[in-house]
Order: C-alpha cells, then sequence, then structure tokens
C-alpha cells in the first residue's frame, strides 16, 4: 500500500511538471554582454594613510540563459578590465626611502569573471543575483610621482617605470536589475524574434580581501635617485589591511535565441 502510494505521488508530480511545462515553454539563449562602470576599493582599517581614489572598469562577456515561467538561469565567461588609483595621504617612510604625501600610482588590473545567475523577468523588468568567482591574471602600476599634493610633481613619462603584480583570488556578489527595450514578445508566444536586448544597473561587491599576491620588485627611477626604491604603494598597503573592491555600472545584454 505504501509503494503504491509513493508511486502515484511520483506519478502525480510527474504530471504536474509535465502540464507547467506544457504551459511554460522552457527558452534558452546565446548571451553577449558588455558593460561600464565605476570602481573603487574600501579599507575598513587601513594600515598605512592610502586611499583608493577609484577609476573605471569595463568588461564583455558570453554565456547561457535559461528562461522558464519567469525563472532565469544564467553562467557565464567574462573578461573585465580596470583601471584606478592609490595616494598616500602623509608622507610614508619604508626603511631609509619616503613616499611623499600625495604620490599617485595607477593601477590596471585584469580578470576573469564566471558569474552565475538566478533572477526573475516579469514584462519587460527583469532582476538578477548571484555570484562571479574572479581570477586575476595580469596586472600592471606606475607611480606618476607626487602628483597629488601641494606641489603636483609629475615625473617626465621616461622615469616612470612599470611594474607588474597578480592579486588574489576574488569572489564577487553580484546584483542587475533593468528591463528590455524595443518590441516585447512574451516568452510563451510560439513566434520568438531571434534576439532581445536588456539594459541594467549593475553592482558588484567583493566577498573576500582584495590583496597584492605576488611582489615583483621596486620601481627604480634612474633619474630620481632619492625615489629610486619606491615600493608598490598598494602592495604595502595591502599586506596590513582589509580592502573590498566593489563596482557600479551599467550593462547591455543581447539575448540570442537558440532554438532559431
Amino acid at each position: 500500500m505504501k509503494k503504491q502510494r509513493i508511486a502515484i505521488l511520483l506519478m502525480s508530480c510527474m504530471m504536474i511538471a509535465g502540464c507547467l511545462s506544457a504551459q511554460h515553454p522552457t527558452r534558452h539563449f546565446f548571451s553577449l554582454n558588455g558593460g561600464l562602470g565605476f570602481t573603487t576599493s574600501f579599507q575598513a582599517k587601513p594600515a598605512l594613510n592610502v586611499n583608493c581614489l577609484g577609476g573605471l572598469t569595463d568588461n564583455v562577456g558570453v554565456g547561457y540563459q535559461l528562461h522558464h515561467n519567469h525563472f532565469t538561469f544564467g553562467v557565464g565567461l567574462e573578461y573585465d578590465n580596470s583601471v584606478y588609483g592609490y595616494s598616500s595621504g602623509e608622507d610614508i617612510p619604508f626603511g631609509l626611502v619616503v613616499v611623499p604625501k600625495g604620490t599617485t600610482e595607477i593601477l590596471h588590473d585584469m580578470r576573469l569573471n564566471i558569474p552565475v545567475m538566478l533572477g526573475g523577468e516579469f514584462g519587460k523588468f527583469y532582476f538578477k543575483a548571484g555570484v562571479a568567482p574572479s581570477i586575476s591574471f595580469y596586472g600592471n602600476g606606475s607611480v606618476l610621482g607626487p602628483a597629488l599634493n601641494d606641489h603636483s610633481v609629475v615625473w617626465d613619462a621616461e622615469d616612470i617605470e612599470r611594474v607588474s603584480y597578480t592579486r588574489d583570488f576574488q569572489l564577487l556578489g553580484r546584483f542587475e536589475i533593468g528591463g528590455s527595450f524595443g518590441n516585447f514578445v512574451a516568452f510563451d508566444n510560439p513566434l520568438q524574434p531571434t534576439a532581445r536586448f536588456y539594459l541594467g544597473a549593475y553592482f558588484d561587491f567583493g566577498f573576500l580581501n582584495d590583496n597584492v599576491k605576488e611582489h615583483k620588485g621596486t620601481y627604480m627611477l634612474s633619474a630620481y635617485p632619492e625615489a629610486s626604491s619606491v615600493p608598490y604603494i598598494v602592495s604595502n598597503e595591502s599586506l596590513g589591511d582589509k580592502a573590498v573592491p566593489f563596482s557600479i555600472g551599467l550593462r547591455f545584454t543581447c539575448l540570442f535565441n537558440l532554438a532559431k
């Protein structure tokens, strides 16, 4: 008797799932997206008086998205490119070397993100939330000189040496909200468009400390012997700090119907 009840329950669940599938077809899409935003880093307890000036980030990605009865699931691969600055708020001694107040460093980070998103879509409105494991594969930095102090000295281009570094693995949280534009066609309509277009606002934030993973020397500036051993500002800051990155911006997404 118990086995019969279990069999009837399983059959009922299968029939309900079949009815739902019949009423709400599942749609599969290839996604192509690109974003542009502002990025910065929050230091909870700075070890040094170094401030993140913020900067710009742009990203492009491809992926897969599923839609079923207002529910959406997506996974993708994304290239993220960020440029931002740091500046010392006071004279910072490093042994016999002193980093002057206002010394400014420009950093360039390149990462691969793997966003995994769940969300909902109701008419033209949509929202998504999820996580994006982020792997740093290259970064470089350049000290421009004490550019943001009372004297505003910027070193000559030929005297600025670029150094490379990598950063730790980062787990990002992500939230996105927006809407579709153009002629809207319901997802249960048998006549589906080849592509759908969306524009949304996104917010990314770090779950882990965003620290420099590998040091590769110091800035060697032959024209400025007094500054020839200036270390990375951000590297030395990150060694004793808990930095949390976040960015906010706009993202454009195009979904191509895989049934076409």
